[in-house]
């Protein structure tokens, strides 16, 4: 599994550009617009952005470096109020689970029964909700 090195975070114009690489290869750090993010910064803003680059830092992606515009991420993910968002989003992850008849347990990502199917959207909103929390406290430690 690939994981991207982010060494900083631009916008230009509305557009958002990440520089980075990949563990994967030896290629050098680059500069590229990020259409996705792009995106999510002209339909919410600020916080729409750091939302996502959260998820990124939390799924797929490291921060590398001292880049100022990576400073607020690294600060947010340690601090103590981080935490408690992850302890509670998991505390919220597995009441749900236990919820579950033991074979969506066995399968939970291929099932189709309604329960499981149940299950992966709440789930999603769940996510959704920890990295707002986290974008929201990313903000809350910029001011």
């Amino acid at each position: 599994m690939s994981t991207e090195y982010i060494q900083a975070v631009s916008i230009r114009q509305d557009q958002v550009y990440l520089t980075s690489k990949s563990n994967n290869d030896d290629l050098p750090y680059h500069t590229w617009h990020c259409e996705s993010l792009s995106k999510v910064y002209r339909e919410e803003g600020q916080l729409g952005l750091d939302r996502e680059i959260l998820r990124m830092l939390c799924e797929y992606a490291m921060l590398k470096g001292s880049h100022s515009s990576i400073t607020k991420y690294r600060r947010t993910l340690e601090a103590p109020e981080s935490e408690e968002i992850f302890r509670e989003a998991s505390r919220a992850s597995n009441a749900a689970y236990r919820l579950l008849p033991p074979e969506d347990k066995k399968h939970i990502f291929t099932s189709q029964s309604e329960a499981a199917k149940t299950y992966r959207h709440e789930e999603r909103k769940r996510q959704d909700q920890k990295y707002t929390a986290l974008a929201r406290l990313c903000q809350k430690l910029q001011t």
